[in-house]
């Protein structure tokens, strides 16, 4: 009965019910959908399928990449993407892939945003600084319609990150129409940037230590509708005197998806 089932995928190869049914389903779904015949596994590591989960627009954003993209399935670019990233326009922005979604993140580097109040390395450096103002942006029509999108400050703070002052700035999100007439939602949020040391039944939004050396802090949310235009701008401001004890190392400011809880 076994071999049967078998034959009877193999004779059907890259059947469109097939490709159509597992392209709604989920990436992780389709990998565990591969293992239940060598026949299944050849529709479900197919590039017509893989193709569903890419951005209809990846091969564009590719072509921007700063480095060759090597690849030679779909399915291997899907998890290139998912486990890494790539280096867009002169290595000013990356590119990668929520792993979960198929859908596409991106960070702004230290080179793209505008910074003042500090000096400027490869990532930006503002030691010492009695306030800061960083601010970047990006095309609506880059990211994934119709999806929630959380934004992150990637940074260190260097010995000094588990500090008892709460270090607070105000962040901004806010859409800017194609016409420029400052008619745009905006969202505005106080956090800190430091990381909470101990537990308190205070509220605000602490910095978190994330697995690699930098740590992140929340910035805000926003919906991109499908069809959006025009520009994402994003804002924080530190407060005046609340930094000069601190090394402020910024590596850029980063959109991910919201991912449901």
């Amino acid at each position: 009965m076994a071999e049967l089932g078998r034959d009877c995928f193999s004779a059907l190869p890259e059947s469109l019910m097939i490709i159509e049914i597992l392209s709604r389903t989920s990436p992780r779904d389709v990998c565990r959908f591969s293992a239940i015949s060598r026949g299944f596994k050849s529709v479900a590591d197919s590039d017509n399928v893989w193709d569903r989960f890419l951005p209809s627009d990846h091969r564009k954003i590719i072509s921007r990449s700063v480095y060759p993209v090597a690849f030679s399935t779909k399915k291997q670019l899907y998890f290139l993407l998912a486990d890494g990233f790539v280096l867009l326009d002169g290595g000013q922005l990356s590119f990668s892939l929520d792993k979960a979604s198929g859908k596409k993140c991106f960070m702004l580097g230290a080179r793209e945003l505008a910074i003042e109040c500090g000096r400027f390395w490869e990532q930006a450096n503002l030691r010492a600084a009695p306030c800061f103002d960083i601010s970047g942006k990006i095309e609506a029509r880059l990211l994934s319609p119709n999806t929630t999108y959380v934004v992150y400050l990637l940074f260190d703070l260097g010995p000094l990150k588990y500090g008892f002052k709460g270090l607070p700035a105000k962040a901004s999100v806010r859409f800017e129409g194609e016409r420029g007439d400052g008619s745009g939602d905006e969202i505005t949020n106080i956090v800190s940037l430091a990381i909470r040391r101990f537990s308190s039944g205070s509220g605000g939004q602490f910095a978190q230590q994330r697995m690699d050396k930098w740590m992140e802090t929340e910035l805000g949310e926003f919906f991109n509708g499908q069809g959006k235009t025009g520009e994402v701008e994003i804002r924080l401001m530190g407060f005046e005197g609340d930094y000069r004890t601190y090394d402020l190392f910024v590596e850029g400011i980063e959109l991910r998806p919201k991912i449901d809880s």
